[in-house]
């Protein structure tokens, strides 16, 4: 069974899961796909062709799926939310920018009020997104990442698995796995370790930090600390490896 309100606006060709609960004025457009369980508060929109996980709860006034902000527009791609999503009061998620893109925010992720994810960016599972964060398009958020509020990330920039983004902070560098960027101006500013103690099955803190300190605290080059993570067998290090070779914004660091 389902609870759609008589104010509200769904598409025929919308396709609503078990137990979906549409509140007053809500608008579910045509091609739309609510997964079951989903709570749709008043006035929130779902775009064309958007799909939406089972047990995903989308707050007042927000809007999931509308048109890429590029000068110009052609037809857009995909916008697809995991299971159990929460969307914050009047917060926007964009569909990616081409038809063979897709935004994409993953399983039990957090995009609070007033936050903004662009186009073909991509959020992991576990991510939060606080109050007020402003995201480019084809920003990537790691896994149980932390953005505070009004931070806001500068277009293809990388915030990796369990870091932490201070609030208000413009990021437009990519910020290393399990690690904090933090200051004005932005710098890398070490592990951040609560996160790795408190969130299960997260990396160990100190194979973690071993990676950070050849990558930040070695006085490598990035190539000879590459090199060097390389040549390490431990996961975090690979991980690590991985993440620092890839990327076109170059690595937040630490302060001179």
């Amino acid at each position: 069974m389902m609870a759609i309100h008589p104010a509200a606006v769904v598409h025929p060709a919308a396709v609503l899961g078990d137990g979906c609960e549409i509140a007053p004025f809500c608008v579910v457009e045509e091609g739309a796909r609510i997964g079951a369980g989903c709570l749709l508060e008043p006035h929130v929109r779902i775009c064309r062709h958007v799909v939406v996980g089972i047990g995903s709860r989308i707050g007042q006034g927000a809007v999931v799926g509308g048109l890429a902000q590029v000068r110009e527009p052609g037809e857009p791609g995909g916008c697809v939310l995991a299971d159990g999503v929460r969307v914050g009061e009047y917060a926007t998620i964009h569909r990616a920018a081409q038809p063979t893109g897709t935004t994409r925010v993953g399983c039990e992720a957090m995009i609070l009020a007033y936050a903004h994810v662009a186009h073909d960016c991509t959020i992991g599972n576990g991510a939060t997104l606080a109050n007020g964060v402003q995201l480019g398009g084809h920003v990537e958020v790691g896994e149980f990442a932390f953005l505070g509020g009004g931070a806001h990330v500068h277009q293809h920039t990388r915030v990796g698995e369990f870091a932490f983004v201070a609030g208000c902070l413009r990021l437009d560098r990519d910020l290393a796995p399990w690690s904090r960027g933090m200051g004005e101006p932005p710098r890398w500013a070490g592990l951040n370790r609560t996160a790795l103690r408190r969130t299960p099955g997260a990396p160990d803190p100190m194979s973690a930090e071993s990676a950070l300190r050849i990558l930040f605290r070695g006085g490598l080059r990035l190539s000879q600390a590459l090199e060097k993570l390389a040549a390490c067998d431990d996961p975090a290090s690979r991980k690590l490896y991985e993440f620092a070779k890839g990327g076109n914004r170059g690595l937040l660091r630490p302060s001179a």
